[in-house]
This record gives structure tokens, sequence and C-alpha cells, in this order.
């Protein structure tokens, strides 16, 4: 994206992501961190510097600061999902095209979206049985959930990535196999459908990384190691 046209467009959720990317080890003055504009998949909506609930914050506390990276969307601190979503896309929609492309829908093109996935499946703040994945027009949406609420990328934004990736990996005493039913739910059930299980919707257009145990339940599964997957 560099290469093509000087900028790059992130978007990455909060949880187990941010571990795997603060230890990522950034040279000192990296080209590409002042090329990259990072936007947030989801976010719940508390006050940017919450370090208990502001992805932001624990970003910024992470690796946001270590390497330099300025040139992020963030929300306006308040409480009401509604207006925030509206305002992160108005803010989303403020950057050049030549920073955040969009394609013939008007949509925005993140050159890389990570995103999370729940045991529930969802993605970002969309749930299943809820009426927030099946937004359809705009790029953002406030989620009334859960308290805080939260705003979130809608799905057509997550599946116009020019990359998406959802990756899965490691497991605890609770989950000795990790999200391995929610991985064949989301990569392999012929019968699931994105309102029941919204992960599913990402099965075309994602990269799909997983340890042995989270993709325990699919051995049809093609293996491969990350020396092949980096070739």
């Amino acid at each position: 994206a560099i290469a093509e046209r000087g900028h790059f467009a992130l978007a990455i959720p909060g949880g187990s992501v941010l571990k795997v990317l603060s230890s990522l080890e950034i040279t000192d003055g990296a080209d590409w961190v002042s090329k990259t504009t990072l936007a947030y998949v989801n976010h719940k909506c508390v006050p940017n510097d919450d370090l208990s609930s502001a992805i932001h914050a624990k970003a910024r506390n992470m690796f946001l600061d270590r390497w330099g990276l300025t040139n992020v969307i963030t929300l306006d601190g308040t409480d009401d999902a509604s207006a925030e979503a509206a305002a992160y896309q108005t803010k989303l929609e403020a950057i050049p095209e030549e920073v955040l492309p969009r394609d013939a829908d008007g949509f925005p093109i993140f050159d890389l979206a990570l995103i999370g996935v729940g045991d529930d499946g969802h993605i970002g703040s969309l749930y299943p049985n809820r009426d927030e994945i099946n937004e359809q027009t705009k790029w953002t949406i406030g989620v009334e959930m859960k308290k805080p609420p939260s705003i979130s990328l809608t799905l057509p934004v997550m599946q116009r990535a020019k990359q998406s990736v959802v990756s899965a990996a490691g497991q605890s005493e609770k989950y000795p196999q990790g999200k391995a039913s929610a991985m064949r739910l989301a990569i392999e059930d012929p019968e699931i459908t994105p309102a029941k299980f919204p992960a599913c919707a990402l099965r075309e257009t994602a990269v799909w990384i997983l340890d042995e145990p989270n993709a325990s339940e699919m051995p049809s599964l093609k293996r491969s190691s990350l020396e092949e997957v980096a070739v």
C-alpha cells in the first residue's frame, strides 16, 4: 500500500490482538509508522484515557506511544453510541481517498483489518441475533447491547478490507481447545448464517490463522507452518 500510494490504512480491535501487536519491535523512525492511519474496528463509548475500558488508551499504553504512531482516529469520549458512531463515520469520511480508498459503492477499503471473533461468533461489536449485523449502508454503527455501549465498523466495511485477518490461538483450563467450536462454525458449518453467527460472514474474505487446538474440530483443514504462510 505504501509503495502504491504512500499510505497504509489499518483497523484493529481490542482484546488479545493488542497483546500480539505489543510484542512487535519497531525500529525507531520506521518509515511506515508516519504513513499509517489507524482506526478501530470497535470501541467502547468511554473517555479515550480510560485505561480500564478504552481500546485507544490500552493501545497507546501498550504500543502506539512506543511506536510513535499518532495518526489515530478516535472517539469523542461520550457514552452516546449513536452520536459516537455518526461522528466516527464523519471522521473516516474526511480522510482523503489516497489515504483511505473507497470502492464503487463508496465504502472505505482498509489495507488491513485485524478482526477478533468471540465464542458466540461476534466480530467487532456485531453480535448474533441483533439488527446491527444487517446494516448495509453505514460505515459505523452504535451498539447498545452492553454498558457502556460501543461503536463498530459495519459488516460491509469489514468485508471490503483489502486484507482482513482473523486469528485464534491459545487455550485455557476452562477452554482446553480454545475457540475450536467457534472457528468450526465460522469456517466450515454450511448451515450457519451471519445472523446467528456473524463471523461466518467473513468466511470467504478473511485469512484465518489458527493454532492446532483452535483448529482441532476441523481435521480436514489444510495445515501450514508460519514459515509457509510468510513465503
